[in-house]
């Protein structure tokens, strides 16, 4: 029987989690990890070094071999692994401190529709409309 095992994996905000099949064959890391990046911790209340952790902790712990879906990517890729994020991921394989540094300074434009998204994330996506 296959059932889905839920992690906190809190950082990019502090609701995120992780969904881990039983087998730990497949992990579903929505922001948290992403192919060769993680989520960014700049806004919606996130904290680059509890994203550090939870990777290390809560992720980079399964087998080397358990797939990585992340929620999206920006280059089309869809699946990694945990060994490759491990030895590859170029922000995770830094120290705490320097990822925090990095995080701290990507300097990323505000996204376009960030002023709607984040209310409706904190409403569950439950969206108010206008009269």
């Amino acid at each position: 029987m296959l059932a889905l095992e839920t992690r906190a994996s809190p950082g990019h905000t502090p609701g995120c989690v992780t969904f881990v099949l039983n087998d730990h064959s497949m992990a579903f890391t929505g922001d948290a990890l992403l192919i060769r990046g993680c989520g960014r911790t700049d806004f919606q209340q996130g904290c680059a070094k509890t994203l550090y952790h939870s990777v290390h902790e809560k992720i980079f712990t399964l087998p080397g071999d358990c797939l990585i879906y992340p929620a999206h990517d920006y280059h089309g890729l869809t699946v990694s692994t945990v060994e490759e994020e491990r030895t590859l991921n170029p922000r995770l394989t830094l120290s705490c401190e320097e990822f925090v540094k990095v995080m701290d300074n990507l300097n990323l434009p505000k996204p376009q529709q960030i002023d709607i998204a984040v209310p409706a994330n904190m409403r569950c996506g439950v969206q108010t409309l206008s009269s």
